[in-house]
């Protein structure tokens, strides 16, 4: 098969590590994003199926991308969605990464109904490495997203309610993956989920209900990751860079402290969070008792929307840290396959699977 010689070998891991933390994202916050301890057993641990591809030079590793194919919701249905990722290269400056034509016609496949991928705002490499060339790959822009880091001492204001917030419990399986299946089909890009074991490090008490009566309006959980893949700051630059000698003032206002360079964050993200009909009451009441949860265990946590998500416009005015980035679809032109069409105000893919 075309495009076999470029797949990755088990024994890839520790050089494809190496070649994603050459270079962290720009910005007052230097982030890297990473896959520690290897890269290769990292991206097998995602939900779906994994590809990952290298190109070599001789005895060394000179790029790398990966290809993660998974079920999503499209148009109110199913349909099976690759999200390309981890594009990197670690060559001289002007050298081609050494991926060849024939990658791009590994990446296409005849049972995938759309390619989407993301890139952080600043990382102009990145974008350049994907619009180099319009004869075999175009990418053009799907939606905004920001990815939040918040302290859990935040204030998010909510209605007066009587609902009941509790932890799920294994009892609540069954409806709480039809609330998803009810839920999510309304989501293009959101992942079908047939079981929540299908996610690494997850289950059902990872899931926080919000509930009237028996009726589930509002669902999330807590998910931690940090034992495949990691945020970790590589440096501070601008106005942020004697900003961590402020920790005990920005705690007092309301932020994280910002972490020491070098050191993997280690938090729960808010995942799979959806509510019913998109209430916005209810999102503000579910997101307030959340940070409640959070408060009891951690020092922050994350979570990440489109930026025309009620709940982002919520979140714009707490005190907050964010990076932003822009989704893009991904086509082929050689190819006879179109893209699906996904609904450009229902886009909501999770942000753990970015």
């Amino acid at each position: 098969m075309r495009g076999d010689k470029y797949l990755a070998r088990p024994e890839d891991g520790q050089a494809i590590l190496d070649i994603l933390e050459s270079s962290a994202s720009k910005g007052g916050i230097e982030l890297l994003y990473t896959r520690r301890p290897d890269a290769y057993a990292s991206y097998m641990k995602e939900f779906g199926e994994a590809r990952v591809f290298v190109s070599r030079r001789g005895d060394r590793l000179a790029g790398t991308c990966a290809e993660l194919v998974r079920d999503v919701y499209i148009n109110g249905q199913p349909a099976k969605a690759a999200y390309l990722c981890g594009l990197k290269k670690q060559v001289a400056p002007g050298e081609h990464a050494g991926f060849g034509p024939d990658l791009f016609f590994a990446l296409q496949r005849d049972d995938i109904d759309f390619y989407y991928c993301s890139v952080v705002k600043e990382n102009g490499a990145a974008r350049h490495m994907l619009e180099g060339n319009h004869r075999l790959l175009r990418v053009s822009p799907l939606a905004d997203f920001r990815t939040y880091m918040l302290s859990p001492k935040v204030r998010i204001k909510a209605p007066v309610y009587d609902y009941i917030f509790r932890q799920a419990t294994p009892d609540d399986h069954e409806a709480l993956l039809a609330f998803y299946r009810a839920q999510g089909q309304n989501k293009d890009l959101f992942p079908v989920i047939s079981a929540f074991e299908d996610f690494q490090g997850l289950s059902i008490r990872n899931f926080y209900l919000l509930l009237r009566g028996k009726e589930i309006l509002a669902a999330g959980a807590l998910w931690r990751q940090s034992d495949y893949k990691q945020y970790v700051v590589k440096a501070y630059r601008g106005v942020m860079k004697g900003a961590r000698a402020l920790n005990p003032l920005l705690s007092l206002l309301g932020y994280i402290k910002l972490p020491p360079r070098d050191v993997p964050l280690d938090f729960p993200m808010l995942s799979f969070f959806l509510c019913r009909d998109d209430d916005e009451a209810a999102q503000r009441v579910f997101l307030k008792e959340m940070v409640r949860e959070v408060r009891k265990t951690d020092e922050m946590f994350v979570i990440g929307l489109p930026r025309e998500h009620a709940v982002s416009l919520v979140l714009d005015k707490v005190p907050n840290l964010h990076f932003d980035t822009t989704l893009y679809e991904i086509s082929f032109p050689w190819s006879q396959r179109p893209n699906n069409k996904v609904r450009a105000h229902h886009i909501f893919p999770e942000c753990g699977l970015l």
